[in-house]
């Protein structure tokens, strides 16, 4: 009966415009240190998505999160895929989660998972105050505009500048930045990210990034992703009108051609 009832409603619900929320599931609920799991998604929007190991059940977001190990996977359109994670020990004790955030619809889901030979600690009944950073996106620019190469509807890059400032009571050191750039809704290509180093309490700075779009390049592109707990979503729209002016000579010249050559007859 219940198989019946999960058979339904999985037949049932896209008819419905019911969408399943973003879940993940572990090959197996512990694991040590230095060893690999296997992470699968079911139900997530299609783009990247980010996978980590954080320590402190991720109370402080990334911070406690082991970011050099993480791992990075395209959902398609079937809203599911699966990753290999080695679990480093992350900067915070356990109790340890495997976190998935995806980078375009910024969405974190976790689940816990038993990590031996890694510190312990136990849940704290009540959080103790605690001095955290905390990044705000400003402002983003591209003030270059357009790529010339995307003009022809070609592969090519062009800089965005991002302003970010800290609205914390806490420096933000090296904070981790995941960006990735593409056609609106699709999942995009991953851009390198600027090193940050350290941004004090109160200081706002402008980074660089180039931005890649992969030919061919026509319509809405979007810049997506998180620095640190912050998320960013920008973008524009461009059009290969220098291939359209290219294609359009060749037509005026025989035009021009025709009118010049046909010999109108004498009265």
């Amino acid at each position: 009966m219940r198989t019946a009832v999960l058979l339904t409603w999985t037949l049932l619900s896209p008819l419905l415009g019911m969408t399943p929320a973003p879940a993940i599931s572990l090959d197996r609920a512990q694991a040590a240190a230095g060893e690999t799991i296997t992470v699968t998604l079911s139900g997530w929007p299609q783009g990247n998505v980010l996978i980590e190991l954080c320590g402190n059940d991720r109370r402080a977001g990334s911070a406690d999160c082991a970011v050099s190990t993480g791992v990075t996977t395209v959902v398609l359109t079937t809203g599911t895929a699966t990753a290999s994670l080695t679990l480093a020990p992350p900067p915070a004790a356990c109790p340890c989660v495997i976190a998935a955030t995806g980078v375009t619809a910024a969405t974190t889901v976790t689940t816990p998972v038993t990590l031996t030979g890694a510190p312990q600690t136990a849940a704290p009944s009540t959080a103790p105050a605690r001095l955290d950073p905390k990044l705000t996106i400003v402002n983003t620019s591209l003030p270059d505009g357009p790529s010339w190469w995307w003009l022809f509807g070609l592969s090519g890059t062009t800089p965005l500048e991002i302003t970010i400032r800290n609205d914390g009571a806490a420096p933000a050191t090296d904070p981790p930045i995941t960006l990735a750039s593409g056609p609106k809704g699709a999942p995009g290509a991953t851009i390198t990210p600027p090193e940050l180093g350290t941004i004090q309490p109160g200081e706002q700075r402008t980074v660089r990034v180039e931005v890649p779009l992969e030919a061919p390049v026509f319509g809405a592109f979007e810049v997506s992703g998180t620095i640190q707990d912050a998320v960013l979503r920008t973008g524009d729209s461009v059009y290969p009108l220098g291939l359209l002016a290219l294609l359009a000579v060749p037509l005026h010249l025989t035009t021009a051609w025709i009118v010049f050559s046909v010999r109108v007859p004498s009265p």
